[in-house]
């Protein structure tokens, strides 16, 4: 009888070790998991992909861009892929943010701000938008991202020296753009034409449909240098313009991510690389004009 007590006795010590021993080892794997857990949340920190969550995207872990993808240098699409300064720019920001960069198929240009307010479809819009009050009623801006004025393309050998001679004759500008705005406000006597992508209002000059086209300076001079040779600058009209990515009024996180993105864009010389790569001009953007 007291052997047994004593076996019991050793026994229920036994247990009572191996009881402790295994709540030792199951606080120690639960350690474990929070500090990997932790060291996850960490390395997302580092790489913007922390609170992704919170950014309101489309698809999560993507930042999905609407562009019409006609408008070189800026973006226009090679081989089925965009391409060009504004989506190597957007590259850029959707790896600071930790995110993978999807774009849409082509959209029409005068489609994209309906469509960033609406919410559901894009999280930005990165197509040459002007920055304007008419827009910012609709949508948001992150920081301007480029300085622009518009021109007027005419045909070699037309004889046209400045945009007022075409007061009163057929001209064209894309639809939803602040060219086909000026044409409106400045040429009241002009028949305007609308395109839904500035290359078809291009092949349009060619083909003599319109006596001139209304567009972007850094675009016409690119498109006449490149692809439409017929065709020339006549006259650069200085409007004063400034590009912005438009976002939605009730994103102000993601409007906030971009716009840190860009300054670091802008900040760490990635910009001017960029700039220099697609524009034969130093770019006004600097890291002292965005500490102003």
């Amino acid at each position: 009888m007291t052997i047994s007590k004593k076996l019991m006795t050793v026994l229920l010590a036994l247990t009572l070790a191996a009881g402790l021993a295994l709540s030792a080892c199951q606080g120690s794997g639960d350690s474990d998991s929070s500090a990997a857990g932790a060291a996850s949340a960490g390395d997302q920190t580092a790489t913007g992909a922390v609170g992704n969550g919170d950014l309101g995207l489309v698809t999560p872990g993507k930042l999905t861009i609407g562009s019409d993808c006609d408008y070189p240098p800026f973006i226009s699409m090679q081989a089925g892929k965009p391409t060009g300064f504004e989506e190597e720019m957007m590259q850029y920001v959707a790896a600071d943010l930790g995110l993978e960069l999807n774009y849409l198929p082509p959209q029409n240009f005068d489609t994209l701000i309906p469509s960033v307010n609406g919410g559901g479809k894009m999280d930005l819009a990165v197509s040459s938008l002007t920055i304007n009050d008419e827009r910012k009623e609709s949508v948001n801006f992150a920081m301007p991202y480029f300085d622009s004025n518009q021109a007027c393309v005419t045909l070699k050998g037309s004889g046209y020296t400045t945009a007022d001679q075409l007061d009163g004759k057929v001209v064209g500008a894309q639809a939803g753009t602040t060219g086909a705005d000026w044409v409106k406000e400045n040429l009241p006597n002009a028949t305007l034409k609308i395109f839904n992508q500035t290359s078809e209002g291009m092949a349009a000059l060619v083909a003599k449909q319109v006596e001139a086209l209304f567009i972007d300076e850094p675009v016409a001079k690119a498109m006449v240098a490149d692809t439409f040779t017929d065709c020339r600058v006549t006259e650069v009209i200085i409007t004063g313009e400034k590009y912005g990515i438009a976002v939605s009024k009730n994103n102000p996180a993601l409007e906030s991510a971009v716009n840190d993105s860009l300054k670091k864009l802008v900040d760490d010389g990635t910009y001017a690389k960029l700039f220099k790569k697609y524009f034969n001009y130093e770019p006004s953007i600097t890291p002292e004009s965005i500490k102003n």
